[in-house]
């Protein structure tokens, strides 16, 4: 009785976790001049720990447990649930040059310069992974407060994307207080409506051979990655109480703007 509140001594070293998805998978090959492969996820991902011990997830860290000896009460979304994933990769032979569709007859030199190209392209579109919000001043003697949640919705209702890229708050500060001393906060682990910027990006390349004599070969190839240039940014100030509460002022880890490369390679 002489300690108040939250004592996890003792905290339960185990999480259990589901995953329920419909997987679709799409294919088109064998075609002369196009072909295709890929896949979608639609899915639901929920435990009751997606850190806790095991911190090295990084940014999800803020997910552990108030109450680590009492599991129970803690499940929710998972830091990895990604409702949507589209990832796949099309091939078009243009049906232009010497012997195809266009210019059958075309001859020598401009089938070198237009005739024979292919253009491939790989894509991926993601769901972004769901925010964990903590405390900037946790009283909490064991385990990770969480604030609580005083409105049925804790966002701006503008996209992540959009807050992040004009400066704005992507929270509405008025939806969160402090629970108190040795009080656990009733917000998620994980909100499902508020999410991280998700993946969406294309790579592309264009492909030609010039046959240089019977048995040498020049193959050329341009590629950009991240043909669009698409911004991917990183996690917010997801501490409640702190000043910037809710802004964005950083990329994503492992995002890279828009390159492009030039490859010339000869076989013999």
């Amino acid at each position: 009785p002489q300690f108040d509140g939250e004592f996890d001594g003792l905290p339960l070293l185990a999480a259990t976790s589901r995953y329920n998805s419909l997987q679709l998978r799409f294919e088109k090959t064998g075609g002369k001049y196009f072909s295709f492969q890929g896949s979608y996820t639609l899915s639901r991902y929920t435990d009751d720990s997606s850190a806790g011990p095991n911190d090295w997830l990084g940014y999800y860290s803020l997910g552990a447990p108030q109450a680590m000896d009492r599991l129970s009460g803690e499940t929710g979304l998972s830091a990895n649930d990604t409702p949507n994933r589209l990832a796949g990769i099309f091939t078009v032979n243009l049906p232009v040059g010497k012997g195809l569709l266009i210019g059958s007859h075309m001859n020598r030199w401009l089938d070198a310069a237009i005739g024979g190209w292919s253009v491939s392209s790989t894509y991926t579109i993601q769901s972004g992974q769901p925010i964990a919000i903590g405390m900037s001043l946790p009283r909490l003697a064991d385990g990770t407060q969480r604030p609580n949640v005083t409105c049925s919705n804790p966002g701006t209702g503008i996209s992540y994307h959009s807050a992040a890229a004009t400066g704005d708050p992507f929270f509405n500060i008025g939806c969160f207080a402090d629970p108190g001393d040795q009080q656990l906060g009733n917000a998620p682990r994980y909100f499902s409506s508020l999410r991280l910027d998700g993946i969406h990006n294309m790579d592309a390349a264009m492909r030609k051979e010039f046959e240089i004599r019977e048995f040498i070969k020049l193959q050329v190839r341009f590629k950009a990655f991240n043909l669009f240039n698409n911004t991917r940014f990183g996690l917010p100030n997801n501490f409640y109480g702190e000043p910037l509460f809710g802004n964005a002022k950083s990329l994503a880890p492992g995002f890279t703007p828009r390159r492009i490369q030039m490859v010339a390679r000869i076989e013999f």
